[in-house]
């Protein structure tokens, strides 16, 4: 059971599932070899993906939003379980969404797609 405390409100409790080692290779096969080094975060010098308990996030979320390796930094932090962070624009608490949409069914490349393609992209496949 993980307890995350957000500024300004209650505590959360809930419980995020541990995702399956066939779960976990299946995720990892999503991922590009070499992804890091083609990151938009490869040369920053700051520590905005791994900001403070509080501390804003947008700066890395906007950062991740045009990365060419999003679905493979995000599929990676799934699969090895990152816990702190900022991976495939997603914060902490979106990536234990995630893994518990993922743990109930969801099937792991639309999870994939919800998470890392751009809203104006699905609402255009959508119509």
């Amino acid at each position: 059971m993980k307890v995350r405390e957000i500024p300004g409100q209650l505590e959360l409790v809930f419980e995020t599932p541990t995702l399956t080692v066939d779960q976990r290779a299946e995720i990892g096969a999503y991922t590009v070899p070499g992804w890091q080094s083609m990151g938009e975060c490869r040369s920053v010098a700051d520590d905005s993906c791994f900001p403070e308990p509080g501390q804003a996030t947008a700066a890395a979320l906007d950062r991740c939003g045009f990365c060419p390796v999003r679905r493979s930094c995000l599929a990676s932090a799934l699969a090895n379980d990152e816990e702190f962070g900022v991976w495939g624009g997603t914060t902490e608490i979106q990536r234990d969404v995630i893994r518990t949409d993922i743990a109930a069914g969801v099937p792991i490349v639309d999870a994939l797609d919800r998470s890392t393609l751009l809203p104006e992209l699905l609402w255009r496949q959508a119509s």
